[in-house]
């Protein structure tokens, strides 16, 4: 077959599909197709939480159907509001790209089942609306968003450890804490006090997932299934710092935190009062070098940097916010929570 007889055929197998943005009742072909592609179920919650009950915006979403009306391509993100050195952004987290096996060989690049979907995305659900897309990849998807998806790589994922067979972490009694002012309690809601709290360190990091009452709300505390123990400490009953945390696989997985950096000892008091109380070997985490007082804490406290398990990078493509790739480089702080893999 001549080159223009292969173009042409190829047109006519790219034009048997239809893509188009979420319509009420495709959750059922999502879910299917999610659990064939990722040999894992997804529960109608879940969808419904991420998707459709997200304070900040929802059904962020570009499918693609074949001349069938079967569901074979699938490209969303859920958003995120950002605080940017006292400006607000909205960002979209991308997760869940899929495409049917079958039809993986259509197309090339964006013309690609996978290509037309998420530049459907862009068109409808980017461009003039939010300040980036941002995701976590691994390194065949950053190769194709890299060529086709007009992606940047930021860096590698900035992944940490600590052994706790090797350096365990001596607990920390109520004679240590009380004298010096220390109360930690569970999460189970959150209010003003947490916007508050937000407002007040927030400069201390410079660039981040507004991390106020309302995300943590709907992100641990209302999150599907919930995996997540969020814990607070006060010092003098003023809030001070809180930390997410999930066990995996005797992986204590530190997800997320918010400290005050005028007291940052209060995250030695958390960490040492709370992951005792579980039967794991390491403590794990996502922590840049950013801001550098919140580095310095967990390199004193023998976090050894390590290379991420699956390879991940985090990937930036973007729009309104144009130097977007490089601020996050130079300010970004960003953890496991910050992920829909968490």
């Amino acid at each position: 077959m001549h080159d223009s007889e292969q173009r042409a055929a190829s047109g006519e197998r790219e034009e048997r599909f239809v893509v188009r943005a979420y319509q009420a009742g495709d959750e059922t072909a999502i879910l299917d197709l999610f659990g064939r592609s990722f040999h894992a179920p997804r529960s109608l919650e879940h969808f419904q939480w991420k998707y459709q009950r997200n304070p900040f915006g929802n059904e962020h979403i570009s499918l693609a159907f074949d001349s069938d009306a079967r569901l074979v391509g699938h490209y969303a993100g859920y958003v995120v509001p950002f605080f940017d050195r006292g400006e607000e952004r909205i960002a979209h987290q991308i997760g869940d790209t899929m495409t049917e096996r079958s039809v993986r060989h259509v197309g090339r690049g964006p013309t690609s089942i996978l290509g037309r979907t998420a530049l459907h995305f862009y068109e409808n659900f980017c461009e003039s609306k939010v300040a980036f897309n941002y995701g976590f990849n691994v390194a065949n998807i950053q190769k194709f968003s890299l060529q086709f998806l007009r992606s940047d790589r930021v860096e590698p994922v900035p992944y940490r450890v600590r052994d706790l067979r090797r350096d365990p972490l001596p607990r920390i009694g109520r004679l240590g804490r009380w004298p010096r002012g220390y109360q930690l309690e569970q999460v189970h809601g959150v209010g003003e006090e947490y916007d508050a709290f937000f407002a007040r360190v927030a400069p201390a990091y410079r660039f981040l997932a507004r991390r106020d009452a309302a995300y943590l709300r709907w992100r641990y505390l209302e999150s599907a299934e919930s995996p997540y123990v969020v814990i607070a400490i006060r010092k003098w009953r003023r809030l001070v710092g809180w930390s997410v945390f999930r066990v995996r696989d005797r992986r204590f997985s530190w997800g997320d935190a918010l400290f005050d950096p005028r007291h940052a000892a209060a995250l030695e008091v958390l960490l040492r009062h709370v992951v005792p109380g579980y039967p794991v070997d390491s403590v794990e985490c996502w922590f840049a070098s950013r801001p550098p007082w919140f580095d310095g804490i967990l390199t004193r406290f023998a976090f050894r940097r390590e290379r991420e398990p699956q390879d991940l990078s985090l990937m930036c493509v973007p729009f309104s916010l144009q130097d977007a790739t490089e601020r996050m480089r130079n300010d970004l702080y960003y953890t496991m929570g910050d992920s829909d893999l968490y």
